[in-house]
């Protein structure tokens, strides 16, 4: 089995000692990094101070710190104490378009490595787990539970699907399931206050899904893993190249000023993308596949 091009249940287990190497949950300061306290996973708006974090649009202005904000330079909150614990919630697209690489890992593994971190994290902080896991014809979800009992029916269905694309690469039957439908039919299985990490590479998130994650937005935090292949930077100048794209081919030839359009048109398309999520306060973490995977996430995680 080439890991380039698919996971393995070994591989999966195997992340849980590179888990710990992650910070959870993502983009807060723990008090201790301030004051000297030790860290809670204590979350929501009761009357104890529990931790910092990042400012971003559609925040109360009310709960700015602004000794924080003064000292980091920019906009921190205060974010008080009041469930016990942070539910996390996966989303991770294991569809044909995810089945992509120019070297490296495929998107699909990228996303189904990174799910596998994130789950065994989970497991070592405690928290409660769920997960949707989809492809083009169909999904699994899994409703948040400990860890002792979800962490390996999330694993199983990152590795079923993940598993499935070989098999379904060469016939690219039509897809009926998007990532509008799926964040639809999850949104009502993802309790206030969780985590929601969405594993895609986004192609075709329209207007209602962003309604849909604005909507969710107002009740969880939430962190997009946008994965890309950085074939765009490093397109030769000249040279023939072919493509397919759900049955259709191409064939051209490179120019100076083809490779120019072509990289600023991918460059343009993911800070739109990165933007339309900002905007709607969603965290932005661009992975590329050919990068490490561990380094990316202690970085935008």
């Amino acid at each position: 089995m080439d890991a380039a091009l698919q996971v393995d249940r070994d591989t999966l287990m195997a992340l849980a000692g590179q888990a710990r190497l992650l910070s959870n949950p993502p983009g807060q300061i723990p008090p201790g990094a301030l004051a000297g306290e030790r860290v809670s996973r204590q979350q929501g708006r009761g009357l104890n101070f529990d931790s910092l974090r990042r400012y971003q649009p559609g925040d109360d202005v009310r709960l700015i710190d602004w000794q924080a904000t003064a000292r980091l330079r920019s906009p921190w909150i205060r974010l008080y104490n009041e469930e016990r614990e942070r539910p996390v919630f996966l989303i991770v697209d294991q569809r044909l378009d995810m089945y992509f690489s120019t070297r490296g890992q495929t998107k699909s593994v990228a996303a189904a490595n990174i799910a596998g971190l994130l789950a065994w994290r989970s497991w070592h902080d405690g928290d409660r787990i769920g997960s949707v896991v989809f492809s083009d014809t169909e999904f699994s979800l899994q409703k948040c539970r400990a860890p002792t009992r979800n962490l390996h029916a999330v694993l199983d269905d990152v590795l079923h699907y993940n598993q499935a694309l070989p098999q379904r690469y060469p016939t690219e039957a039509p897809a009926s399931v998007t990532l509008t439908s799926v964040i639809q039919r999850a949104m009502p299985l993802i309790p206030a206050g969780s985590w929601v990490a969405v594993l895609s590479d986004f192609h075709d998130l329209d207007a209602t899904g962003e309604a849909l994650l604005a909507a969710l937005r107002r009740r969880c935090e939430i962190s997009a893993f946008v994965t890309l292949d950085d074939l765009h930077l490093r397109l030769p100048t000249h040279g023939d190249l072919a493509a397919r794209y759900q049955g259709h081919d191409a064939a051209f030839s490179l120019s100076p000023q083809l490779k120019e359009e072509i990289q600023q048109s991918i460059t343009s398309r993911l800070a739109r993308l990165e933007n339309r999520l900002t905007r709607l306060g969603v965290r932005v973490n661009q992975i590329v596949v050919t990068q490490d995977l561990i380094k990316q996430l202690q970085k935008g995680v």
